[in-house]
């Protein structure tokens, strides 16, 4: 089983990826790479079990039915956020206290823009991760969820680097299974490929929060990022090792 990690830039020279091979042994980071055109990432796809981006998968629904006829002729916070945020970034915000990039008023509508060419190649319809193969990440969300530093290990200089060595030494202790992630810390976007890739089996394992039956017609729409409900592991846990919190399956920290 390999799962592919994906930073995904509207440029190729900052795209960057993760291939991880998991077995019920051990876990082994077989492939990283930065600067990766179309061309690059569908031929790792073509290898891959299981994909995860980290970028929009679709715009909210009502600023696509917006842009098309607008038909408000007032304007309000309730509005703008609807305009501005998809079903699933409200989940976000419920669950991690913070917003993503708005898809539709950042600049992370350009590398959505080349997802969804991506995803139209490989014939993507359903952008929930119902198909099982294609799930939107969140990097950053999941190293929170994990319990791990989630800021500051972007860019260049000494603290951002200490921030990606101390994540990776995060990831180390809690998943001593995992091989060759020490190879993940030069450069932010490969490392979200790494967390990118790792989040992906847990999307493929059904170990993250999934849209219930209401929300799913419009997160096959509009995309779903899946949060992790647990901490990494070869296997699926079983139900009695999570708890939850507000509602939803959560991950249970471990003991200290």
């Amino acid at each position: 089983m390999i799962t592919l990690g994906i930073d995904l830039a509207s440029q190729a020279k900052h795209t960057a990826i993760c291939a991880i091979e998991w077995s019920t042994s051990a876990a082994i980071v077989r492939r990283i790479k930065l600067g990766c055109s179309d061309a690059d990432l569908d031929a790792l796809i073509a290898d891959a079990g299981a994909v995860g981006i980290d970028a929009p998968l679709g715009w909210p629904v009502p600023f696509t039915a917006a842009v098309t006829d607008w038909s408000h002729p007032q304007w309000n916070n309730e509005l703008r956020d609807q305009m501005r945020f998809r079903l699933t970034d409200f989940k976000v915000r419920e669950i991690c206290g913070k917003w993503p990039l708005s898809v539709s008023s950042d600049l992370i509508a350009l590398p959505a823009m080349r997802a969804m060419a991506l995803l139209q190649r490989h014939r993507v319809a359903d952008r929930s991760g119902g198909n099982g193969q294609f799930f939107e990440v969140y990097p950053a969300a999941s190293l929170q969820l994990w319990g791990f530093q989630s800021r500051g290990y972007k860019g260049k200089g000494e603290t951002a680097e200490q921030g990606r060595a101390a994540i990776l030494q995060s990831i180390g202790n809690a998943m001593p299974w995992l091989e060759g992630a020490e190879s993940c810390g030069e450069d932010d976007n490969i490392l979200d490929a790494l967390v990118a890739a790792i989040a992906t089996h847990q999307a493929w394992q059904k170990m993250t929060i999934r849209p219930s039956a209401e929300e799913i017609p419009t997160a096959a729409k509009e995309g779903w990022i899946h949060l992790p409900r647990a901490l990494p592991q070869l296997a699926p846990l079983e139900p009695s090792a999570l708890r939850r919190i507000n509602g939803v399956n959560h991950l249970r920290q471990p003991a200290t």
